[in-house]
């Protein structure tokens, strides 16, 4: 989900700065939400000038919060308004209770920061140690529980990766290979459990031209292509999933719902032929 679809955003530009804060910026803060039926505050964990360093956060209103920030000068203030069919959600993970679809008001007013040195200038190493870093994270909020903000550490992961010339990183290329294709197939992971199947195939896809061979590719991607009952796709990445390992139960049980899937669609289409002919014969 794009963050514009949950929250709407204005920015007061009272900073004559050029400069805004980029990811891992350290920024001096206040910010307050309320609700916009009655003002009342309903967050004031940042009330006071505090410390926030963009990119660190992973809740879905810590996104939020970066995306205004990295538009905002010193000195600017932001308000952005939670829309109601999304505001409970998201401040229930932050633990805050509110009642249903209620809109929330956040005001944000960057005091200063720090800005953190841009991807282009950073080295190698450190790139490579920011991909590293941003996929141990998503494996650990995966096990939590926490999917879409799991989904958001391996992206990042992905963008720092994607930036990369593989060949500068001359002995540890093998790793970085086997580092992308790790983040490419957790970010599948996460799309599924979110219904995003053709994200799912899209990642895989990548995946596959890398290692056209790679098992958990071949099996998550036929997997969303059952799904999409695109069954001549899903049969072929199975069938070769199988090749590659016979034994597989989850292969094999993988094969054995798509052709339960499949011979029900078929037995629909025979149906409706029937039901066809047999009014035209009526007639």
């Amino acid at each position: 989900m794009d963050n514009q679809d949950i929250y709407q955003r204005q920015i007061i530009r009272i900073g004559d700065q050029i400069t805004t804060p980029n990811v891992r910026s350290l920024c001096t803060v206040v910010i307050i939400g309320r609700l916009s039926c009655d003002a009342a505050v309903i967050d004031s964990r940042y009330g006071k000038d505090s410390q926030w360093e963009i990119g660190k956060g992973d809740s879905e209103l810590c996104e939020v919060i970066d995306d205004c920030l990295q538009c905002m000068h010193t000195g600017d203030k932001c308000k952005f308004t939670l829309k109601s069919d999304e505001s409970q959600d998201i401040l229930k993970e932050e633990g805050i209770q509110i009642d249903q679809n209620l809109e929330v008001i956040y005001e944000i007013c960057l005091k200063q920061f720090s800005k953190a040195k841009d991807t282009w200038h950073c080295t190698v190493e450190e790139l490579f140690s920011e991909a590293k870093s941003n996929k141990a994270r998503g494996v650990t909020l995966y096990k939590d529980g926490k999917i879409a903000a799991a989904a958001r550490r391996f992206s990042i992961a992905l963008k720092y990766l994607i930036i990369l010339e593989p060949d500068s990183l001359a002995n540890q290329y093998d790793e970085y290979n086997t580092l992308k294709k790790a983040c490419y197939l957790n970010l599948a992971t996460c799309q599924a459990k979110h219904n995003m199947h053709q994200a799912v195939i899209t990642n895989c896809s990548k995946v596959l031209r890398m290692e056209p061979s790679n098992l958990k590719a071949l099996f998550k991607r036929g997997t969303a292509y059952t799904i999409r009952n695109d069954f001549d796709n899903a049969k072929a990445d199975l069938d070769l999933a199988k090749v590659h390992d016979p034994t597989n139960k989850a292969v094999i049980a993988a094969i054995q719902d798509l052709s339960r899937k499949r011979r029900k669609q078929n037995k629909q289409y025979q149906q409706a032929l029937a039901s066809m002919f047999h009014g035209k014969e009526s007639k």
